[in-house]
């Protein structure tokens, strides 16, 4: 009987300890999302602010990108500290999309641009939206999550209406874009 407790105990542990490597993956795997997101979002806000020229709608929507996400890639290298999780250096398939889109000039970096970014927020709403069942039990991931959730609608719904209105007001035309 006493042999049965012992492996029954061992088998708990086990499991346990199995659980909270699959929950620190998840974390990692969260984290390192953000992180590469955060840079991608970063730099292609330099390039959209260099290439808006008297565009303002396009100026203003990347300052907000770029503020946001480096208030979100502080907020991720905090968490990842506390979590002890490691954040992988960011892909070269990143630096290859922003080198994509530092080609392009006045409307057709627009739409390329406007058009990724609400591809891009999509995605990771519904990454962040998925994730946050997972962390019920993690008040801290919890919160970065739900933190992070309304500013990404707002980014979205921000790219939406400037995709609509691209090209209605003079002020606000393409043709205004910077040429590099």
């Amino acid at each position: 009987m006493h042999l049965k407790q012992t492996m029954a105990l061992a088998g708990i542990l086990f499991a346990t300890a199995f659980v909270g490597n699959a929950l620190a993956a998840d974390v990692g795997q969260l984290l390192n999302e953000a992180n590469a997101m955060n840079y991608e979002e970063i730099q292609t806000a330099k390039t959209a602010k260099d290439k808006a020229g008297d565009n303002q709608s396009l100026t203003t929507y990347a300052e907000t990108l770029k503020g946001d996400h480096e208030a979100n890639q502080q907020a991720v290298k905090t968490l990842s500290s506390q979590k002890n999780v490691k954040l992988e250096s960011v892909s070269s398939e990143v630096d290859q999309k922003v080198k994509t889109l530092d080609k392009l000039d006045g409307g057709a970096f627009n739409t390329a641009f406007l058009k990724d970014e609400v591809t891009d927020h999509e995605k990771a709403l519904s990454s962040f939206k998925s994730a946050r069942s997972h962390f019920r039990d993690d008040p801290d991931v919890e919160l970065y999550i739900d933190q992070t959730i309304p500013i990404l609608k707002a980014h979205l719904e921000m790219a939406k209406n400037l995709e609509n209105q691209m090209g209605t007001n003079d002020n606000e035309n393409p043709a205004n874009n910077k040429k590099q």
